[in-house]
């Protein structure tokens, strides 16, 4: 990803300026002390513990460091979680990403049945992500929030959590995740998500934290006689597989996607780069400094003279061209592996397991966070029993795979949204628009599991995959460090920063031009970034 994307996609949308801080009623806010979710104490606490829900044994098993259990089938009968239905409680409001289902909640069978086992009418306005910052903005200007809120990163981000929402760290944390049996299946790492000045703020969406992956069309690879798992061993012989996929009479191309964000991130993983900050000599330096940079974007502008990207790569564009066989490698997030797999089984997807840039050996991952960045808060609420109400529907939210629970969660009613086919959950036409809007982000474990069904090959490389990757792959070190200065000023510098890589690519600007950049961002924002970093590390 691009320096804004890899550095603040930690938690999505940011955004924000001065006159909504004052709209938010959080100019000169001071932290509250009060007791029970309505208030900050401000000290450090211990993280939930990690039970992982051992009723449900997967085929292949999952390791505390990232690596996800993997599944070859849907367990038969799927296990009943103990409690559920949830006795009936007052309707709990939800602001959250999405978009609402073809079938309206209350006529939707998958709704009528997850407001049935969670206890709850589950009332929710869902806003795509393209307008979810607009409507935060406006919802937290308001005097009536809902119960769980999408969190957005807006500029004096800690004041508006101490304000408005429940500081979770003594209800959750250590063993008072127990409570929830399904919330503490939740990997230790993805708790770091809503973990803001050492305080617990929400529940993220688990994920394997394996950042991204150069995916290949097999189909389209094996037409031209090379294996969808290419054996590639340096830099230079990546390349040439662009040139061998490269037939610019026919409209094909190895790659079609923003140079910014995909390609120049591939080579400077391949190259060594650091993965967004790390420390040197203790202090925190970031990618854009970094010797790498300059040679990945030297080798890249190599790659998009020779003609090997779609032309128009540097223009919006959605996955048409990989649909339609005009690229044959797409470089995505981990969990794109699994969607498309699902969704596009005859592309028999392979992928290239990247070497290092010079040769000797494999090169390490970027390491992503463990889940969805944006995760879910809970406002202040009145007592302490409509928190424990309200954490009991995350945990509902939250129900492992293999359970009935989760089976209501993500794939709706049976018989209507849903058939099990030869075992497996698999939803009828048009029906997979139709279940909960939204709710998963709070905690669902349909991401945190590896699961192809019908593709056992498909399951068993992805768990290969991490099982290699995982335990090499190299974190951002500011993960988990707030920076007000990144938060309020990096949004108005990144154009700047992208604006001078598109420069170097196309061949506009030399190399060299970048030194002045990277000095300017610097002075402006950069050094003190690196030293408020440096203070939240201690």
């Amino acid at each position: 990803m691009s320096y804004h994307e890899s550095r603040l996609s930690r938690r999505t949308l940011l955004g924000g300026s001065a006159g909504a801080l004052l709209a938010l009623g959080l100019d000169g806010c001071a932290s509250g002390q009060q007791p029970n979710g309505n208030g900050s104490s401000g000290a450090r606490y211990t993280p939930p513990i990690y039970v992982p829900f051992n009723d449900v044994k997967p085929d292949l098993p999952g390791t505390i460091d990232g690596v996800a259990p993997g599944f070859l089938g849907f367990p038969a009968p799927p296990i009943k979680r103990p409690g559920f239905p949830l006795p009936s409680t007052a309707p709990a409001t939800a602001l959250l990403q999405g978009t609402a289902p073809n079938v309206a909640p209350d006529a939707n069978l998958a709704y009528r049945l997850a407001r049935t086992q969670s206890g709850n009418s589950l009332d929710a306005v869902v806003v795509t992500a393209t307008y979810y910052l607009d409507k935060f903005q406006v919802t937290m200007a308001g005097n009536d929030l809902p119960d769980f809120v999408q969190m957005a990163l807006v500029p004096k981000y800690p004041q508006l959590l101490e304000k408005y929402f429940t500081d979770l760290s003594d209800v959750l944390g250590g063993d008072g995740v127990k409570e929830y049996p399904a919330l503490a299946n939740i990997p230790p790492a993805t708790w770091k998500i809503p973990e803001v000045k050492g305080r617990l703020w929400g529940i993220a969406q688990p994920r394997p934290p394996a950042g991204s992956i150069l995916s290949t069309r097999g189909d389209l690879l094996r037409a031209r006689g090379i294996d969808p798992n290419p054996k590639i061993n340096s830099g230079p012989e990546l390349v040439a597989l662009f040139a061998e996929l490269t037939d610019r009479k026919r409209n094909q191309f190895a790659m079609g996607q923003d140079p910014t964000s995909w390609l120049l991130p591939l080579v400077l993983q391949m190259m060594g780069a650091p993965n967004g900050w790390h420390k040197v000599d203790g202090r925190f330096v970031n990618q854009l400094e970094s010797a790498q940079m300059k040679d990945a974007l030297n080798e890249c502008a190599k790659i998009i003279a020779a003609g090997y990207l779609h032309p128009e790569s540097f223009s919006p564009q959605t996955a048409e061209w990989l649909r339609a066989g005009t690229i044959s490698l797409y470089h995505q997030s981990f969990t794109g592996w699994g969607l498309w797999a699902r969704q596009e089984p005859k592309w028999n997807l392979g992928h290239v397991d990247l070497p290092k840039w010079g040769g000797g050996g494999r090169a390490s991952i970027f390491k992503s966070v463990a889940g969805y960045p944006a995760f879910i808060a809970i406002k202040k609420q009145s007592s302490d029993q409509r928190l424990r109400e309200l954490l009991r529907i995350a945990d509902f939210l939250a129900s492992p795979f293999g359970t009935q629970e989760f089976l209501d969660v993500n794939y709706g009613a049976p018989g209507v949204t849903y058939d099990m086919v030869k075992g497996n959950p698999e939803f009828r036409d048009g029906q997979s628009a139709n279940i909960l809007a939204g709710w998963s982000y709070c905690g669902g474990n349909a991401q945190a599991a590896l699961y192809t069904p019908g593709q056992d090959d498909v399951t068993k490389a992805q768990h290969a995959y991490l099982t290699a990757k995982m335990p090499s792959g190299v974190d951002d070190a500011s993960l988990g460090l707030y920076s007000e200065t990144d938060v309020a000023k990096s949004a108005s510098y990144a154009k700047r920063i992208t604006d001078a890589q598109r420069s170097i690519l196309t061949g506009a600007a030399p190399v060299s031009t970048w030194d002045d950049l990277v000095r300017s961002w610097k002075t402006a924002i950069g050094d003190k970034i690196a030293d408020e970093l440096g203070r939240a590390a201690g």
